[in-house]
């Protein structure tokens, strides 16, 4: 009989760089070093499947296999699920699942253990009485393991070279899958504590529209927008979502200015206006002083910035004000004047348009107006009887 499963002792040695092989330590360290790069730098965008297909990428590459799989716990259907592979079916790839004790993998995740074997067909625990010829006789698993609670399993058979894997490859694997296991958590609580600020976030946005009924929808609405143009633009999914997300709090300032100015239903005055100016200081010194919210910053800063300079709160001009924010000034200010305030009745959209136009490369930036634009026209002929310039 073949290598069984690994001893409770074996089980419990840790591979070091000792117990590998020179030669390949070098390529491993390239691949947990690609697999860190996933971890916190990346958390702005859910990037979970991108993830998912480079661990399996790296692990059949390193291990020079033509098959392989990453199983994670739905812990909803309390089965071990399928979320990338290589060199598998796409049927077998979206029907296969299996509970704890269940499979191989099943095995795996149950005992904590990884299992290794050369040949399946003359190991003892996998022989049918069929007498089946298998095109994958040697594979590995290995359990993806954070804090001693498994999450997952890792999988590889069916060689390149067709020769059965060894002990070494085992423990390669394993390292592969505690970095693994490590990346997939933090970024499960990264996107908790994204969660958890944003719903924050959220709650001081509604308490500002309660505060403001006459704006109530207006950072929803400039969100939408502003994501959607940023999107038009050709920036990134990670920059769109970061514009959609600041632009959603971009006026939380406002809740740090005084009801006799903020709720005022006139016109402000000179003095009334330099104190609604310190809104977008207020709310970037609110963002800043959690870590994981002041990439939003510059937006919240300075979207009342103008491209000619006369803008506030610093003067900023041209290329210096952020992109963020030369995007979600247009879409702040087109939502403004076709909303209705209790000192003024709203623009038409024709008028809204043409005052974006008089304003192009003097308090907006040209490009953006140019395109924000050319996005309303596109919204326009898709459902004339929504037409923004009705």
């Amino acid at each position: 009989m073949k290598k069984t499963e690994l001893s409770s002792s074996e089980a419990k040695v840790i591979p070091t760089a000792a117990t590998i092989d020179p030669n390949r330590f070098g390529e491993l360290l390239k691949v947990i070093e690609g697999l860190h790069k996933y971890n916190v730098l990346t958390y702005t965008v859910n990037r979970d499947q991108e993830l998912y297909d480079l661990i399996v990428k790296k692990a059949t590459d390193i291990m020079n296999t033509h098959i392989g799989s990453l199983m994670l716990f739905d812990d909803n259907a309390m089965k071990l699920k399928i979320v990338a592979a290589r060199g598998l079916p796409q049927k077998v790839i979206k029907t296969s699942s299996l509970k704890p004790g269940e499979g191989i993998a099943g095995k795996v995740f149950q005992s904590r253990k990884p299992i290794f074997c050369e040949d399946i067909e003359f190991d003892e625990r996998f022989k049918r009485k069929s007498r089946v010829k298998y095109s994958s006789k040697s594979f590995v698993a290995v359990p993806l393991k954070v804090k001693g609670r498994v999450v997952g399993v890792l999988n590889v058979n069916n060689r390149k070279t067709r020769e059965p894997f060894t002990a070494e490859g085992m423990k390669i694997l394993t390292l592969i899958a505690d970095e693994a296991a490590m990346t997939i958590e933090n970024r499960r609580l990264l996107r908790s504590i994204e969660k958890a600020y944003m719903d924050t976030i959220a709650t001081l946005a509604k308490m500002l529209d309660e505060r403001m009924p006459s704006t109530r929808g207006h950072s929803r609405r400039v969100a939408e927008l502003s994501s959607e143009l940023a999107k038009r633009m050709g920036l990134s999914e990670e920059r769109y979502q970061l514009i959609k997300r600041a632009a959603l709090i971009h006026d939380i300032g406002k809740i740090g200015i005084q009801d006799n100015v903020l709720l005022k239903p006139r016109a402000l005055n000179a003095v009334e206006r330099k104190i609604i100016q310190n809104h977008p200081r207020i709310g970037s010194e609110i963002v800043d002083r959690v870590e994981f919210f002041n990439i939003f910053v510059p937006i919240i800063a300075f979207h009342h910035e103008w491209f000619n300079g006369e803008g506030y709160p610093m003067g900023l001009s041209g290329a210096q004000i952020p992109l963020g924010a030369r995007i979600v000034a247009v879409c702040d200010a087109w939502d403004a004047m076709i909303s209705e305030r209790a000192y003024r009745d709203p623009l038409t959209k024709p008028e809204a348009a043409a005052e974006l136009t008089r304003a192009s490369g003097s308090q907006f930036d040209p490009e953006v107006v140019k395109e924000f634009l050319k996005m309303l026209k596109k919204k326009t002929r898709k459902t004339p009887s929504l037409s923004c310039y009705e």
